[in-house]
């Protein structure tokens, strides 16, 4: 019951589908033949008179983490900036709400990269950031002890070297656990992860 993996293979479906299907050379979906070498904001302004503004977002947060076939996004920020510049109205606002959805609802590690990679984040400040924020995943996606534990696993992985991260964002997540005791956290996920290390 890996909801977020459900969700995310649904999405990452729905960013291939409209893009790719028919990927033969002039298929009304296909990428054009120099889609790998126009740059981010060709394949942005490309992509935007052809995809919903969903699924625009959707392919900036996939293709930055190499997550979308056939295609890529090499540096997030621009290609974010470029839908920011050729989107309007409706389309902006919908934009927005979907990318900054999405994010919210990625795994802990595939979050921290792409905060990274956004380049806005204080390097320093990211884990205590990640920290303060998981409290809300465990929340709104009904976690359970295992997936915290599996998450969490992972998360410590893709910190790798960077303990410093790690750190941080465990005294963020521990600060969150302490504010939020005793109201709508289940007593076993605060047992569980009040003591992380």
């Amino acid at each position: 019951m890996r909801r977020i993996a459900g969700v995310t293979a649904a999405m990452t479906l729905a960013v291939t589908l409209p893009v790719s299907c028919g990927s033969e050379k002039g298929g009304k979906n296909s990428y054009p033949a120099n889609f790998d070498k126009i740059g981010d904001v060709g394949r942005i302004n490309w992509l935007s008179g052809r995809v919903a503004p969903d699924s625009l977002a959707r392919f900036i947060i996939y293709g930055s983490l190499g997550q979308v076939k056939g295609a890529r996004v090499d540096t997030l920020a621009i290609a974010t900036n470029a839908a920011y510049e050729k989107l309007k109205g409706q389309d902006l606002d919908k934009f927005s709400a979907t990318y900054d959805a999405l994010v919210e609802s990625l795994p802990l590690a595939d979050k921290m990269k792409v905060y990274a990679m956004a380049g806005t984040e204080d390097p320093q400040g990211l884990g205590y950031r990640l920290g303060l924020e998981y409290i809300n995943t465990i929340r709104n996606d009904h976690k359970k002890v295992a997936d915290v534990s599996r998450e969490l696993e992972a998360f410590r992985k893709a910190c790798a070297t960077d303990t410093a991260t790690y750190r941080r964002f465990v005294i963020g997540f521990k600060t969150a656990l302490e504010n939020d005791h005793g109201k709508d956290l289940s007593e076993e996920i605060y047992n569980t992860f009040i003591n992380l290390h």
